[in-house]
């Protein structure tokens, strides 16, 4: 062996020497060291850590393991801590259990427990049990327990607001809100009750509307009546209705029922609707169809009778006496020359006057009828007439055999007409006998008369004409037969029979009487 070899085994050798050494010493002191599970406390358990045996005391216990174990309080650190919330802790020896409080129950239907396992307290809901508060209330479930609180509508006769049966005799009664309470200037309508949710309406008093607030009130359930907030306020219609042309008869009221009358103004007449207005519940004045119109003083003007006007005056006053002014002018048709002009009044009271007018026939006229109104304004209406052609003269009448006479259609004696005659005369047993006649006479007479110079036993046409009115009048006439006459005719029948012809006899006696009569 090399020098440098025995120096590297050196070390190894001190090593296992060392090693060797140690383990001689553990022997030495294993079999002098006593067995310490032997030694643990009887609430203590041993245990091997790290090679070593141990002694700890139990759970529940708390020592060294060998000489002292004694009883742990859990319950001390507080129960909320320990077993949750609302419970209650109870120690044991080496031990603890928990309990749910009173109105709670653990979630492992359990009565005790040890909250190792999850398990915790939850409130109890008496009020699942029915009837518990009995008649006429409500139970109220609370942590941990419950309150019993009347219905609405009830009360408890002690005034408290809750109450817990607990065996004692509690009774919820039904309020009474009692009399309705009074409303200034209203009165109750309809009431259902007093007890709780009754009704009462109140309507204002007649005159009064409703301003403000509620009608109806309400039974409450502390027995008080709500809403009793109704203002009635006096009925006020303002100042009335104002309608043209007018005039107000009012005592300035303004309150339900009060009236206010209408008339008409000063030229205006009332044309129809209600003359008064009332003020109403709705406080607005009744509305009215009351109509004033300007007064018409010659409505519905008309002729009648070809020479007659009528119209109507509407003033709205009766029995007013009233003048009107009648301007006529005219003109005849076939007298460029002839004109008229009359002015005249008449006075009346009546609403629908009638005037008859003197005017001529076979003329034109313009009347203008003039009065003054109600207000003295002058009103004036004018109205054209034409008037017919008529006969200028009628009922003719023979008298005395060869007179006539008439009656002229003329108005008054201050008018002349101017007739012609055409006189012819015939008999019928003389064919060769013809008197003709042919004058005018002038008269202003309203009933005129002419006589005529007419031959006996003659037949007569009398042509009488006006050539200023185009107009003529054909009469007839016949004059006695005398007895001479009447002898010729005779002794001619009597020789027309025998021979056809005139005799001798007759001829001479035709000019006997010729001669006797002067023809």
């Amino acid at each position: 062996m090399s020098p440098g070899a025995g120096r590297a085994l050196g070390p190894l050798l001190l090593l296992l020497v060392l090693l060797q050494c140690a383990a001689r010493r553990r022997a030495v002191v294993k079999r002098s060291v006593p067995d310490v599970c032997a030694t643990c406390h009887v609430h203590a358990t041993c245990h091997q850590i790290e090679g070593k045996s141990v002694c700890i005391c139990n759970y529940g216990f708390v020592g060294n393991g060998r000489t002292h174990c004694q009883d742990k309080d859990e319950c001390q650190i507080g129960a909320n801590k320990i077993c949750g919330n609302h419970t209650l802790c109870h120690n044991t020896h080496g031990s603890f259990y928990c309990v749910c409080l009173d109105g709670f129950r653990a979630s492992n239907n359990n009565k005790t427990f040890i909250p190792n396992d999850g398990t915790n307290c939850t409130d109890i809901d008496e009020c699942e049990e029915s009837g518990l508060c009995g008649h006429n209330a409500k139970c109220v479930n609370t942590e941990g327990s419950y309150k019993c609180y009347c219905n609405d509508g009830y009360k408890l006769e002690n005034g408290e607001r809750s109450f817990h049966p607990d065996g004692n005799t509690v009774s919820c009664r039904g309020v009474d809100c009692g009399v309705p309470p009074s409303v200034l200037n209203a009165h109750p309508a309809s009431v259902s009750g007093t007890t709780y949710g009754s009704e009462v309406t109140y309507n204002c008093v007649h005159g009064y509307f409703m301003a403000s607030g509620n009608q109806t009130a309400v039974c409450n359930a502390e027995g008080q009546w709500d809403g009793t907030d109704l203002v009635c306020k006096e009925i006020d219609c303002g100042k009335p209705l104002l309608i043209p042309h007018t005039e107000m008869t009012w005592d300035n009221s303004t309150t339900l029922r009060s009236r206010v009358y209408y008339q008409c103004k000063e030229g205006y007449y009332f044309n129809g609707g209600k003359n008064f207005s009332e003020c109403t519940i709705d406080q607005s004045w009744e509305n009215i169809t009351f109509v004033c119109k300007g007064e018409e003083l010659f409505s519905n003007l008309s002729i009648f009778n070809e020479t007659c006007v009528k119209w109507e005056r509407k003033t709205g006053r009766l029995g007013v006496q009233k003048t009107y002014t009648f301007h006529i002018l005219g003109q005849r048709w076939d007298e460029k020359t002839f004109s008229e002009d009359v002015i005249f009044n008449i006075t009346t009271n009546e609403d629908n006057p009638k005037v008859c007018l003197d005017l001529d026939s076979g003329s034109n006229y313009v009347v203008n009828i003039t009065t003054i109104s109600s207000t003295n304004i002058p009103v004036s209406v004018a109205v054209a007439i034409q008037t017919k052609v008529k006969e200028p003269f009628n009922n003719v009448l023979i008298f005395n055999d060869t007179c006539l006479k008439w009656k002229r259609n003329v108005r008054g004696t201050d008018v002349g007409d101017r007739y012609s005659f055409h006189v012819q005369g015939q008999r019928w047993y003389q064919k060769e006998f013809f008197h003709e006649m042919i004058f005018d006479i002038t008269t202003h007479k309203q009933a005129p008369e002419v006589c005529f110079d007419l031959q006996p036993g003659t037949n007569y046409s009398v042509n009488i004409s006006m050539a200023a009115l185009n107009f003529s009048l054909l009469v007839s006439m016949t004059t006695q037969i005398t007895d001479f006459i009447l002898l010729i005719v005779q002794q001619q029948k009597r020789e027309r029979n025998e021979s056809g012809v005139f005799g001798t006899a007759g001829k001479k006696m035709v000019w006997w009487v010729r001669q006797k009569i002067g023809v």
